[in-house]
């Protein structure tokens, strides 16, 4: 693609969606009236459509009824087996519990814990100190640097011009359009086929309790293997900072003590050469 085309197109296109947002579509006059003729055909098409589906499901068998039936029943009964009481929830209070209860024993929390609460300490704690150690030296680095030192003596914008009625005319068929006009026709046309719905509630039932047994199994362990995991986090990383707070707090003095005495003599001797230098200027 020309580079050119590429980087103007969809500078153009947002420029004539800006463009047609600020159109008056209900003016009472032509605008309104082309907004209201696109706002029609759509209306049609919806019409059509729903129509298509409901000729269509009129054509459906008890056979259908039955299939669509069994398979709406079982994954009905599936979802309320998986998600009440005695599923997901039920399995993942019971991972939880033990999870977290292994979790918090884990040899490894603890010591890990406070391996990397010394680590991380000494590393905030050095740097903290010598900050604070650089500013205390650079001071009285500066004050004797100055005594030795006196001693010494534009954007681009593309307009595009549009046909404002058409703007309105397709605005008005877009937002009367309906996607589902077809499928809602098609449910309708099931409703109204007494064959197809005398299979459709034969299975339903039947197939419901089976599915809801499955949900049941399938939820409860799903939820108990969440809910282990979860749980075994929780519990690791309570037993974790158990011994890691500590131990942060022991690093982070021995860090900053290290800290502050390098940082002094980094900062004297920086605040040392600015002191003298200005004064040897001023001189």
């Amino acid at each position: 693609m020309n580079l050119v085309k590429a980087l103007v197109g969809p500078l153009l296109l947002g420029t004539a969606l800006v463009l047609g947002g600020c159109i008056d579509c209900f003016d009472d006059g032509e605008l309104e009236a082309a907004y209201r003729d696109g706002e029609a055909r759509a209306t049609q098409r919806n019409e059509a459509e729903f129509a298509r589906g409901q000729q269509q499901a009129a054509l459906l068998t008890h056979d259908d009824g039955l299939a669509d039936g069994a398979a709406d029943g079982y994954a009905a009964g599936y979802d309320d087996g998986y998600y009440g009481l005695l599923g997901y929830p039920s399995g993942y209070q019971l991972g939880y519990a033990e999870g977290h209860g292994h979790g918090s024993v884990d040899p490894t929390a603890c010591h890990i814990g406070g391996q990397d609460g010394y680590a991380d300490g000494e590393y905030d704690g050095y740097y903290v100190g010598w900050g604070e150690g650089y500013t205390d030296g650079y001071e009285d680095g500066h004050v004797d640097g100055a005594y030795d030192g006196a001693s010494s003596c534009e954007l681009a914008r593309i307009e595009l011009d549009r046909d404002e009625a058409q703007v309105c005319r397709e605005r008005g068929y877009d937002q009367t359009l309906s996607p589902s006009a077809f499928a809602r026709g098609y449910e309708a046309g099931k409703r109204d086929n007494p064959e197809y719905m005398a299979g459709y509630l034969a299975q339903y039932d039947l197939a419901y309790v089976d599915g809801e047994l499955a949900g049941q199994l399938d939820g409860h362990d799903d939820g108990y293997a969440h809910g282990y995991d979860d749980g075994y986090v929780v519990g690791y990383d309570a037993a974790y900072l158990h011994c890691y707070d500590p131990a942060y707090t022991s690093g982070f003095a021995a860090g900053h003590e290290s800290g502050w005495y390098e940082g002094v003599g980094v900062g004297y001797d920086d605040g040392y050469a600015l002191g003298f230098a200005e004064a040897i200027g001023a001189c």
